[in-house]
């Protein structure tokens, strides 16, 4: 009976993980084409204006498939990888115990438990088919690092002009996520009034400014194409 109970357990986790991931590739399909075509279509007319007409829905519908394509990808592998690392965490919570006579084997298991589950591994399981979390979401902060790792190096790591924009976009939200957070678990200087967002916003404003500038009139050469480009058109077009 418990056989059957855990046969019927896995098969439903399994069902319902795949389920997630085909919900994630669909999402991330869709976002893609309604964050993408818009832009593309605007940023096309607006800058290329030699191209004909055809040309011109070629380098829209390349861009929207492109950037539909990567966010469909990297959810698909990115709740596959929760799946596996849940998969991983159940079976090595189910025999927390487990000795081996053979060192290599027992130093491997070892770093498959705290690179699975970190230094927490030896959390209590009934079973090695239950999973803690709902399907296609992380069970831990260290499970969405890692698949989210695997997802960006293998998606996003191939330079295209769409990835690079996208990976500059996410590293400025970060860095003022990590900023929020910071401030949040009260860890000095961030959590003293006077780095407060009203305060330090101006400041920021001024450094980014006149940063961006000095480089555009000494160095513009290290500037992103796209951007000179719109800085030549605005400051150069005279």
């Amino acid at each position: 009976m418990t056989d059957l109970y855990n046969n019927h357990t896995i098969s439903h986790n399994l069902q319902s993980e795949i389920k997630a991931i085909i919900a994630g590739l669909i999402g991330g399909g869709k976002y893609g084409i309604k964050i993408r075509l818009p832009h593309a279509a605007v940023m096309t007319l607006l800058f290329r204006g030699d191209a004909s007409v055809r040309e011109k829905l070629k380098l829209i519908l390349k861009a929207t498939w492109e950037h539909s394509r990567n966010l469909a990808s990297f959810a698909a592998i990115y709740k596959t990888m929760l799946f596996l690392l849940k998969w991983m965490s159940a079976r090595l919570r189910s025999n927390p115990n487990h000795e081996s006579h053979i060192l290599l084997e027992r130093i491997g298991r070892w770093i498959l438990r705290m690179i699975v589950d970190g230094p927490s591994y030896n959390r209590s399981s009934s079973s090695s088919s239950s999973f803690s979390t709902t399907p296609g979401i992380a069970e831990s902060t260290q499970h969405a690092a890692i698949a989210g790792a695997i997802g960006g190096y293998t998606v996003w790591g191939k330079y295209s002009s769409i990835n690079y924009q996208i990976v500059l976009y996410l590293t400025s939200r970060i860095l003022t996520g990590l900023v929020s957070l910071a401030r949040e678990k009260q860890v000095p200087p961030f959590r003293w009034k006077l780095l407060h967002f009203r305060n330090v916003y101006p400041i920021q404003a001024a450094v980014v400014w006149g940063t961006v500038m000095a480089l555009f009139e000494t160095y513009p050469h290290v500037l992103h194409p796209s951007l000179k480009k719109s800085m030549d058109e605005v400051y150069r077009s005279a």
